[in-house]
C-alpha cells in the first residue's frame, strides 16, 4: 500500500499526498508528462526520498526504467547480474516473449525496444511486485500487446506507469495522477471520457471497443 506520499524537490511539490493501493494484477499509474509517475515508482523502490507518507509492499520487487544502460555484456549476463536464479528460468519467458534468438547477443548492439523486451523478462522472473515504467514504449503494436498478454497470465502484481490511455483496458487498478495528485483511484471500468479529457486537458471519445481504440473530440 502507497499511503499519503508527498515528495519535495528544491521547494517544489512533485507528489501531493498521493496513496494507492495496488492489487494483484495489472495496476496502471495513468497521466500526463511531468505528473509525478516515475517519481511514485522512484519513491517505492527507495531511489527518491519521500517527504511524508508510507510504502508497504509485500514480496521481491523488480524495477524497469524507461531509460536503460547500454554495457556491452551478452543478454544472458544481463539477465544473471545480480541473481541466483537459473539462467533456464529466463530462457523460458524469453520464449514467451520470442526473444529467445537475444540470448547470445552483446545487449548494447540490441535497438531500444529489444533492450526493454530482455529488462521486461529479467523483471517477470525476478520480482513478486514488477514496477515497470512505461514499459510500452520503443515497442511496436505486436509487441506492446505481446507484452501485456503475457503479463495477465502471471498472478504477480504489476504497478506500470504511461500515458498510453489504450492500457485501460489491460488493467485491474488505475491511478490517475495529475500534477502530482491522485485525480481518480480505483475499477478501470468507472474512467470514462471526462475523466480522461481532465487528466490530459483535450477531449476524448472512448471507441465502440474501449479504449484501443479511443480518439480525439475537436
Amino acid at each position: 500500500m502507497l499511503r499519503n506520499i508527498s515528495v519535495e524537490i528544491n521547494g517544489k511539490r512533485i507528489l501531493d499526498n498521493v496513496s494507492f493501493e495496488p492489487n494483484r494484477g495489472i495496476n496502471v499509474i495513468l497521466g500526463p508528462n511531468g505528473s509525478g509517475k516515475t517519481t511514485l515508482l522512484r519513491v517505492i523502490i527507495g531511489m527518491v526520498k519521500k517527504t511524508e507518507g508510507k510504502v508497504s509492499l509485500k514480496g521481491k520487487i523488480s524495477y524497469v526504467p524507461a531509460e536503460f544502460f547500454s554495457a556491452q555484456m551478452k543478454v544472458s549476463d544481463v539477465m544473471l547480474a545480480g541473481s541466483r536464479i537459473e539462467l533456464n528460468e529466463y530462457t523460458k519467458v524469453m520464449k514467451k516473449m520470442e526473444i529467445q534468438g537475444l540470448i547470445n547477443r552483446d545487449f548494447s548492439t540490441l535497438s531500444s525496444g529489444e533492450k526493454r523486451l530482455v529488462l521486461i523478462v529479467k523483471s517477470l522472473v525476478e520480482g513478486d511486485v514488477v514496477l515497470m515504467d512505461e514499459p510500452l514504449g520503443n515497442l511496436d503494436l505486436a509487441n506492446r500487446a505481446k507484452v501485456l498478454r503475457i503479463l495477465k497470465e502471471y498472478d504477480k502484481t504489476f504497478i506500470i506507469t504511461s500515458h498510453e490511455i489504450e492500457v485501460l483496458d489491460f488493467a485491474s487498478k488505475v491511478l490517475l495522477l495529475k500534477n502530482g495528485k491522485v485525480l481518480y483511484s480505483g475499477n478501470p471500468a468507472d474512467v470514462n471520457e471526462s475523466l480522461l479529457s481532465e487528466l490530459y486537458n483535450v477531449k476524448l471519445r472512448r471507441g465502440k471497443d474501449g479504449w484501443s481504440n479511443f480518439r480525439f473530440d475537436f
